[in-house]
C-alpha cells in the first residue's frame, strides 16, 4: 500500500519513531490507526447508549421509576457527599 503524504506529515512520523514511539513508520501508523478505531468504537457505544436512555426516559414509568430511585438514595448520596467533603 502506498501514501502519497505531505513533507511536514513525514517529518512528524520520523520524529515520532526516532523518539521511540514506535520501532517503525509502520508500527507507528498501525498504533495510530488502532487508537483512531477505538476513539470511534467508543463514542459509537457512547452514542448509542444515549439514544437508548434517551427513549427510555420518554416512558413515563421508566421515569418514574428512575426518580424513585433518586429519590430513595438521596440522604445515602448526600451522607456519602459529605463524608468526601471532609
Amino acid at each position: 500500500m502506498t501514501f502519497r503524504l505531505h513533507q511536514p506529515t513525514i517529518a512528524g512520523i520520523d520524529a515520532l519513531v526516532q523518539s521511540g514511539l514506535a520501532p517503525s513508520r509502520n508500527a507507528l501508523i498501525e498504533t495510530l490507526v488502532d487508537q483512531a478505531l477505538r476513539v470511534l468504537r467508543r463514542r459509537e457505544r457512547e452514542a448509542q447508549t444515549e439514544k437508548v436512555y434517551s427513549e427510555a426516559f420518554r416512558n413515563p414509568a421508566y421515569a418514574a421509576e428512575q426518580e424513585e430511585v433518586i429519590r430513595a438514595f438521596a440522604a445515602a448520596d448526600a451522607e456519602t457527599a459529605g463524608r468526601l467533603d471532609s
